[in-house]
């Protein structure tokens, strides 16, 4: 029987059986889980005209601020966010989240990550909690799951500094007014990592901010805890409608 070392296996069989583009299905040895087409199809915000200075909004104008960041800045300072929440975007955070489908994922974890390699660096990398209730019937975290490659990937540690106390329905269709009420007294700071936030600086990672209600509410209560500095990475950026 031959022998041959893990590493040799692997690339035969990824020769042999090459993995499907994650969008369109086509496969190929040379993909990286992407298809050289579906690659350029994603949304990327960089590729925008115009964006708001702070929460990534897409503008369609050169202004610095978005009206709501102007209006009511919020605590954290900018955002770092990949894409804009479109196809075919959307679905592979589809697949990620609801699919359970971990190559998804990590897929968006590396994209992320490069997209934040030139971002200030933070201390720690927080992700957005969620109720125990939907992490059971998920079985996982999204955003726990994107801190944690994203933070092997660019040698940032994991702080999940934050928890959400109480179970509400989805924020998926309300209006800004109808989420900052679901969120009062919905999160605080897990007991014993106020020392480790003080004075630190935090990127919140999430997977698709909406209308910021969320990661202000989350950033908030960060900055009352002591942090210095609290930063904003995401997958994707819902358009204002």
């Amino acid at each position: 029987m031959l022998h041959l070392p893990a590493l040799a296996i692997s690339n035969l069989l990824d020769q042999l059986f090459p993995a499907p583009c994650l969008v369109c299905g086509l496969a190929d040895p040379d993909y990286q889980l992407l298809c050289p087409e579906c690659d350029r199809a994603l949304p990327r915000l960089s590729q925008e005209n115009f964006l708001c200075r702070c929460c990534a909004l897409p503008l369609t104008s050169d202004a610095p601020l978005c009206g709501k960041c102007l209006n009511k800045p919020p605590a954290f300072a900018q955002s770092s966010i990949a894409f804009r929440y479109v196809h075919p975007l959307d679905y592979l955070i589809h697949q990620f989240k609801y699919r359970r489908q971990l190559s998804s994922g990590k897929l968006l974890a590396q994209l992320l990550a490069d997209t934040c390699q030139q971002s200030p660096r933070p201390d720690f990398l927080v992700p957005v909690p969620i109720h125990w209730r939907k992490r059971w019937q998920r079985g996982f975290n999204q955003s726990e799951l994107m801190a944690y490659w994203i933070g092997k990937h660019l040698d940032i540690p994991v702080l999940s500094a934050c928890q959400q106390k109480h179970h509400h329905h989805s924020q998926k269709g309300l209006g800004r007014a109808q989420r900052l009420k679901n969120l009062r007294q919905t999160f605080s700071v897990k007991p014993g990592n106020e020392r480790k936030i003080a004075n630190a600086h935090i990127a919140l990672i999430d997977d698709v901010v909406t209308t910021t209600a969320t990661v202000r509410t989350l950033s908030e209560l960060l900055v009352k805890a002591g942090a210095q500095r609290v930063d904003i990475w995401a997958l994707a950026r819902t358009p204002d409608h």
